[in-house]
């Protein structure tokens, strides 16, 4: 479900969650027999081995599949909803108090334990992840905090499963409890910074403007009626994802897509979506030139050549952005980006050189395969673009 849902569009991500998923799924049985097998012989040194290193992989396997988890999962969201299950099982333990149930309050207690060292892991890989010094501190400041509050709930949980109609150890445990899920509270507002509210003006102190209104413009003198305004500026190369491109054309789909996916967003002064916007600029008329609509040999190759240029550039906007980046996850995204970017840019050109020596020599126009042989470039290209765009957007 994380790697279906979870991860981001990180295809990367989600093949590793699948594969260790599927680990755990196929050792499992496995562990249950092995486990069998000693219980049937305890004596035997062969069947304690195969069941220790069943187990070893096990739990190597099971704490990579957390690891992949918690990197798929936004860590706001992950601490709220334990935050959310803490108060859910605060309540079972209420209701196990009002019905004397000592079990129930062990087991719901239990629960709230196991969630709290849960933000605590998160928390810590956060900062670890971290360079920024402040939010280092912030964070493991509010992780501390947590951690020591934690055995105090328990013990104090402990005396209430003793004697449950003690209402001496009921308050204290209401009273540690309260405290544990303050400290959660803290811990993820640690992490999730929250913009600042400005506060709006008060009314008395809002006046009207007492100055004199200027005086109306006078109407155009004469007969003749003032110009007409000049039509709005249109931007010619939007004219070509006006319409939805056809399933026979994978090249222009990709552009298509990207296109939409950044008209949402200005590309004044942001060099991140104005790279986006060209290159899908660029990526709808090589659909064209490869389709043979227009153009000649030489147009294929300088625009194959500019699309390697324009890869360039988003090379060089995420080793920009890698350096400037505090959160070590990122800029290994970042910097695994630019690994792939030029490579995936060169296919790309010299797959246009060739076709453009085919256009030469016969006017045709591509066959399927050869359609789908520059969209599985283009979209693995774009692919990259995503993760790039993606994380630029969520970093700044």
């Amino acid at each position: 479900m994380v790697a279906a849902g979870g991860s981001g569009g990180n295809k990367k991500l989600a093949e590793a969650l699948t594969t260790s998923a599927s680990q755990v799924e196929s050792l499992t049985p496995q562990l249950i027999n092995a486990g069998r097998i000693r219980m049937t012989y305890p004596d035997s040194k062969a069947a304690d081995e195969h069941f220790e290193n069943l187990r070893q992989q096990y739990a190597d396997t099971m704490q990579r599949v957390r690891a992949l988890c918690d990197e798929a999962t936004d860590s706001g969201d992950f601490i709220r909803t334990s935050e959310e299950q803490m108060q859910k099982h605060s309540f079972l333990c209420e209701e196990a108090i009002a019905k004397s149930h000592p079990q129930k309050m062990v087991d719901n207690t239990a629960a709230i334990a196991r969630l709290a060292n849960r933000v605590i892991l998160v928390a810590k890989q956060e900062s670890d992840n971290s360079e920024d010094t402040a939010f280092i501190q912030r964070v493991n400041q509010a992780t501390d905090i947590l951690q020591n509050s934690v055995a105090p709930m328990v013990q104090d949980a402990k005396l209430v499963a003793i004697n449950i109609n003690d209402n001496n150890a009921v308050s204290h445990w209401r009273e540690s409890n309260r405290t544990l899920l303050s400290n959660v509270g803290q811990v993820r507002k640690a992490i999730v910074l929250q913009p600042d509210v400005i506060s709006p003006p008060e009314v008395s102190q809002l006046h009207l403007n007492d100055e004199v209104v200027p005086p109306r413009p006078p109407l155009p003198g004469g007969d003749i009626p003032p110009p007409r305004p000049p039509p709005p500026e249109t931007d010619d190369e939007d004219e070509m994802f006006m319409h939805a491109p056809q399933p026979n054309q994978p090249i222009m789909m990709a552009a298509h897509g990207l296109h939409q996916e950044v008209r949402q967003w200005s590309s004044k002064d942001n060099e991140i979506i104005a790279a986006a916007k060209k290159m899908a600029i660029l990526m709808g008329r090589l659909s064209g030139l490869v389709r043979g609509e227009g153009g000649n040999k030489r147009d294929l190759i300088a625009c194959a050549k500019a699309i390697a240029e324009a890869s360039q550039e988003v090379t060089r906007l995420a080793k920009e952005l890698a350096r400037e980046c505090t959160d070590k996850r990122i800029r290994t995204n970042l910097l695994q980006v630019c690994e792939r970017i030029p490579t995936i840019g060169t296919q790309l050109k010299i797959l246009s050189t060739v076709k453009a020596t085919m256009l030469g020599a016969q006017e045709m126009l591509p066959t399927w395969e050869e359609l789908m042989l520059y969209g599985k470039n283009i979209n693995k290209l774009l692919d990259v673009f995503a993760i790039f765009f993606s994380v630029s957007f969520i970093y700044l």
